[in-house]
């Protein structure tokens, strides 16, 4: 999905791993703002920055190609017009999750479960999360009782129990995850599913690194974290992170190319590293694993 709207499905054959530090390829004249691993027969969940959610099937969305600009979501969803897509995740088939959690830029996080949003009709739309004006959505996942991980962009990571996490409705705001700094705010919210994968993180400047999960014991819900990157004018804020194990493959979207990158090419260092560049002379936006 491009920062504009537009959206496109796209073979994962169709991306070819390259090394580390590269140029990257092309993708489209947009800016992606999220990319995700789905199937056809799964459903995509479109929230907005009204706090709604619409289901699309996968299958319904066009094909595209690496460089084809895609199709507009207005196109395929009946969203109010003052409403703009912002975030997107999948619904998966064969998914034994039992919630849906959020969590905003400010740092609240709400678990609320799965069966409000699967049992909607798929185009209308639903009420998802109550946002406050001065926030805004940063990342959905789907859990069911395992870790999280928050990041945000001056460095900060925090893991928490999502069963700290009490259940709420769909029209809540949600309770505060993360305590964050002056000028914080969170980019990332990731679910531990095996904890033999590593945390990697990416900076916007094009560095990326790994660490061990250990480095980053679970605390109380609503405390500062640990320093998990140490930020600067070189390195750029934090962009996003990802749990990988060395056997998945990367793809790494920047402003102007996206690269491809086995996950072992990413350098596994403590928490003060700031790893090796993975994508050259581009600005970092986003992270999925294909």
């Amino acid at each position: 999905m491009t920062e504009s709207g537009l959206i496109k499905r796209v073979l994962s054959t169709s991306f070819k791993t390259q090394k580390r530090n590269g140029k990257g390829v092309k993708t489209q004249d947009d800016v992606t703002a999220a990319v995700i691993r789905t199937n056809t027969v799964d459903s995509l969940m479109i929230f907005t920055n009204k706090g709604k959610m619409y289901r699309l099937l996968v299958n319904d969305i066009p094909v595209g190609t690496n460089i084809s600009t895609g199709q507009s979501i207005r196109a395929l969803i009946a969203m109010d017009g003052d409403e703009v897509p912002t975030t997107i995740y999948s619904i998966y088939r064969d998914t034994d999750a039992k919630y849906v959690l959020f969590v905003t830029k400010n740092g609240l996080v709400k678990k609320t479960s799965l069966d409000e949003y699967i049992k909607t009709k798929k185009k209308t739309g639903i009420a998802a999360i109550n946002i406050k004006e001065d926030d805004a959505l940063a990342a959905v996942t789907l859990v069911k009782d395992e870790d999280i991980i928050l990041l945000t962009k001056l460095g900060m990571g925090i893991r928490i129990k999502a069963t700290d996490i009490s259940t709420s409705g769909r029209t809540t705001m949600g309770v505060k995850g993360i305590t964050l700094g002056k000028g914080d705010s969170v980019v990332s919210c990731l679910a531990i599913h095996d904890i033999n994968d590593k945390l990697a993180i990416f900076a916007s400047s094009g560095l990326a690194k790994k660490i061990d999960l250990n480095e980053l014991p679970a605390q109380s819900r609503g405390g500062k974290g640990l320093i998990v990157y140490k930020v600067s004018p070189t390195t750029g804020n934090i962009a996003c992170g990802s749990l990988v194990s060395n056997d998945d493959m990367v793809l790494v979207c920047g402003d102007l190319t996206s690269i491809c990158i086995s996950a072992s090419e990413i350098p596994e260092l403590s928490r003060s590293g700031i790893g090796n560049i993975v994508l050259k002379n581009n600005k970092i936006l986003s992270v999925s694993k294909v």
